[in-house]
């Protein structure tokens, strides 16, 4: 595998947005995919993942009309044109509704504004148009009660278009597997600390491939790949190998980045599990990650197999980890059939947005 230095990259112009944290998507459901509280009025999420932190504020700022096929601004809200009265446009795709954009938003994690912005990308002309006339009410006049009530009688035409009641129950089907994933490497440097800091300590390569829902794992732009051994404080000692997107201009890593974790006294020749829950000996993870590599939420946990072909567990230039043949399903933590269903509290973690 080729060879890299981190500050030389910097030629290479990709920039990549982490998504994750806690806040608000905008409004209220009964009904949450995510162990995450929705219920705080304080954000309000525009289209374009802006926001408002002035309860009571109209939202006003929409997409650039380039990224509006049909050019339509909040604005003209008041407006009744025959064409822009429904989604007649969308062909009949749920997703390019604005109930759609509505129902996509609430697998949302609070704060995830590329999410968000994902969900309203989905939408058709008319979808997106009823969308943003539909929350600049809703914002406006339902910035202390933000319910589908509220909705009903504060903007009763666009509510009825959009169909809020139903939107903001909308339950998701999880697919199991969520994913799959291919993965080998050959590495012959080994940290012994959270971060690369140059090129001896990285090479530009993925070692995983394959798909998270309909999305590809690797998500284009400079990747980087490392190995580091830590003291997990639950699991002892491990063996980590992260492949992660990299910022070239921030220098910082990027997201979903994919972690292949094995337990020390298992990083030995041989054929290896990829399991999840309390008994395994390798773990694979899709997750996002702060600055510091720190773990946000998990997108997914692997199940399947590998096989390691040379182990020298040793910091600096000493150290070699070769592994072939990996092969294993992706799960939403929401949904781990091997664990019962819904395994986020088992596994204790958050799930990260679902991806659509």
């Amino acid at each position: 595998m080729k060879k890299i230095s981190l500050y030389a990259i910097f030629v290479l112009m990709f920039f990549l947005v982490g998504c994750g944290g806690s806040g608000d998507n905008g409004y209220d459901t009964d009904n949450e995919t995510h162990d995450t509280d929705k219920s705080s009025d304080s954000d309000n999420v525009k289209p374009d993942g802006d926001t408002d932190g002035t309860s009571g504020d109209s939202d006003t700022e929409t997409p650039d009309d380039a990224d509006v096929p049909d050019g339509g601004d909040v604005s003209d809200s008041g407006e009744n044109d025959d064409s822009d009265s429904g989604d007649t446009a969308d062909s009949g795709d749920f997703w390019s509704t604005c109930e759609g954009i509505v129902a996509c938003s609430t697998g949302c994690l609070d704060d995830d504004f590329e999410c968000v912005n994902n969900c309203y990308s989905k939408g058709g002309p008319d979808g997106q148009l009823n969308y943003r006339r539909w929350r600049e009410c809703f914002d406006e006049k339902c910035a202390e009660d933000r319910t589908a009530e509220c909705s009903a009688a504060q903007c009763a035409e666009y509510d009825e278009i959009c169909n809020i009641a139903e939107a903001f129950e909308y339950e998701y089907s999880i697919p199991a597997p969520y994913g799959n994933a291919e993965f080998a490497g050959d590495f012959s440097f080994i940290l012994s600390k959270p971060a690369p800091t140059n090129d001896k300590e990285v090479v530009m390569q993925s070692f995983v491939s394959g798909t998270l829902s309909t999305t590809s794992i690797n998500p284009g732009g400079t990747i980087i790949s490392f190995v580091r051994t830590v003291e997990d404080p639950d699991s002892g000692n491990m063996v980590e190998v992260y492949q992660v997107p990299y910022n070239t201009s921030s220098k910082t890593p990027g997201n979903p980045a994919v972690v292949l974790r094995i337990k020390s006294d298992a990083a030995v020749e041989g054929e290896h599990a990829v399991g999840v829950g309390e008994e395994w000996e390798a773990e694979l993870i899709v997750v996002d990650i702060d600055s510091s590599y720190n773990i946000a939420c998990h997108h997914a946990f692997g199940i399947g197999s590998f096989k390691i072909e040379e182990a020298v567990i040793k910091t600096g230039t000493a150290g070699r980890l070769k592994f072939s043949a990996g092969a294993a399903e992706l799960f939403y933590p929401e949904n781990i059939p091997a664990l019962g269903g819904d395994a986020t509290e088992i596994l204790g973690v958050t799930p990260c947005s679902l991806i659509y």
